[in-house]
């Protein structure tokens, strides 16, 4: 029962701690490296923690913690953006707050949005 529950926590533990780096990596294999060195370090401590012989809990930890934390860096990569490119307009553009309006809209008298010289 012990190992079934320090296995759980390790695994929600890594799938935690691979989103708590403080340098974001973007590339896949930046994130499954930062995902092994996390769950390898929190496998060995709860194994150390948990085990009745420290030392072979911590190597056992390390080895499944450095799996799940790569396997949970690779789950979590974002994919590559894709972009496509905007055009810029040659002359300079003002958008307007009253560009959306249908045509043959009359402003309402003393509209607090409206430029009083224009209201007239």
């Amino acid at each position: 029962m012990r190992l079934a529950a320090t296995g759980t926590l390790a695994i929600a533990l890594a799938a935690l701690l691979s989103g708590c780096v403080s340098v974001e990596p973007d590339d896949m294999p930046e994130r499954v490296a930062t995902g092994a060195v996390l769950g390898g370090t929190l496998g060995a401590g709860l194994g150390a923690a948990f085990a009745i012989n420290p030392l072979l809990g911590a190597k056992i930890g390390a080895i499944s913690g450095a799996g799940i934390g790569a396997a949970v860096g690779a789950a979590t990569t974002a994919p590559t953006p894709s972009y496509e490119p905007v055009a810029v307009p040659a002359g300079p553009v003002a958008p307007g707050f009253y560009d959306s309006w249908p045509p043959g809209y009359q402003v309402p008298p003393g509209h607090p949005e409206m430029n009083p010289a224009r209201s007239g």
